[in-house]
């Protein structure tokens, strides 16, 4: 079995246990406090929150993950978070009798599946949904909330809200949980920019509502040793070089590491017990081409201004609003390039750390590079 993991969830043992972050995740909502957590796609944060909820619920937390990707509409959100509030596993009566109780514009109703659990479906009775409704929605974990089990909910992606009737939607939610005394909120999302303006801002309703707490590349030296050590298991050796070759190619970014990893894993368990940069090469190169037409894609839907800006981007991404750097790259004036970068980024194709800006996929560059001038 391949003994490398990526495109879901990962578990052990393919999960890489970044354990100082797991701490202080685990710590921060123990002790009564939200956290906000950001770092790019493709980092973990999921795999890394799933491992936080398993520590709580072994604590006697109840958890409860909402995914705001699921969410278009106010009529959405309501939909989507009713039903996750009331599949509350063993306490779904209990759920019930409240969400009846409590919300008076919305009609719940119940069936049972094959298997004997409750599947719920939420009517809408009212033809516009109302502030009242939304408030009643919002405050159901707090109703349902057990003081002897406190319950922890995880929004991830929640940057998403903005989708939802802008800052209106924002200060509703923002009015009603800062209320709540027995739910505790982890915020989660990947478009870092968003998500960080939306809690360091002054002015947005989220404002220091939070710890804020983001996700960088792995411990490189521990990355060696995990590649080292899950190559042996099948009986092929990767030195300590070529580990750091492999960390480099994949842009020291978890999904492609484990992405990059199996793919030579899968190349050498058939030909050699022992990896070469050139395989680590070939790997790279057959990963490009099976993604040729969805980077082909990915680069034609931007302008023709961005598409010079990523090229400029796949050989340097530091110091890009400079007089030289536009001389270098034969760009225009920086507010051009300001107004391009943060399409860029609001696509989610390109992040920004600290004062560089760099691909959210190492591959997608390395196609970039490729490409005709």
């Amino acid at each position: 079995m391949n003994p490398f993991s990526y495109g879901t969830v990962v578990k052990e043992p393919y999960f890489f246990n970044r354990h100082d972050e797991l701490k202080r995740i685990v710590e921060t909502l123990k002790g009564g406090n939200n956290l906000v957590l950001y770092a790019p796609r493709r980092y973990g944060k999921t795999s890394l929150v799933i491992k936080a909820i398993q520590e709580l619920e072994n604590a006697g937390y109840y958890c409860i993950y909402f995914d705001f990707m699921t969410v278009y509409s106010r009529e959405s959100f309501i939909e989507s978070f009713s039903k996750t509030i009331l599949a509350r596993k063993s306490q779904w009566k209990k759920a019930l009798q409240a969400f009846s109780t409590f919300v008076k514009g919305l009609k719940p109703s119940l069936t049972f599946n094959e298997n004997g659990n409750p599947e719920f479906s939420i009517d809408i009775i009212e033809s516009k949904v109302s502030d009242t409704t939304l408030e009643a929605v919002i405050d159901l974990p707090e109703k349902l909330a057990d003081k002897k089990q406190p319950t922890i909910i995880v929004m991830d992606e929640f940057q998403e809200i903005q989708k939802l009737n802008g800052n209106n939607f924002e200060n509703l939610l923002r009015s009603k949980i800062q209320h709540h005394e027995h739910v505790n909120y982890l915020f989660m999302g990947s478009r870092t920019h968003l998500l960080n303006d939306m809690f360091t801002n002054k002015n947005r309703p989220f404002y220091n509502s939070a710890q804020t707490m983001s996700i960088g590349p792995l411990p490189y030296k521990e990355t060696v040793e995990f590649l080292i050590n899950r190559f042996s298991i099948s009986d092929i050796i990767l030195d300590e070089s070529g580990a750091e070759y492999l960390i480099e190619k994949a842009g020291n970014i978890p999904y492609y590491i484990q992405l990059l990893a199996s793919e030579v894993w899968q190349y050498s368990v058939r030909t050699t017990t022992t990896i070469t940069s050139k395989i680590i090469d070939t790997c790279y190169d057959k990963i490009l081409d099976l993604k040729q037409d969805y980077y082909f894609e990915l680069f034609d839907r931007n302008t023709a201004y961005q598409k010079k800006l990523l090229k400029a981007l796949a050989t340097n991404g530091h110091n890009i609003y400079s007089n030289e750097y536009a001389e270098t790259f034969r760009l225009s004036a920086p507010s051009t390039t300001q107004k391009a970068i943060a399409g860029l980024m609001n696509n989610g194709i390109i992040e920004k750390q600290e004062d560089d800006y760099s691909f959210s996929d190492p591959f997608f560059k390395w196609y970039v590079l490729r490409l005709p001038a």
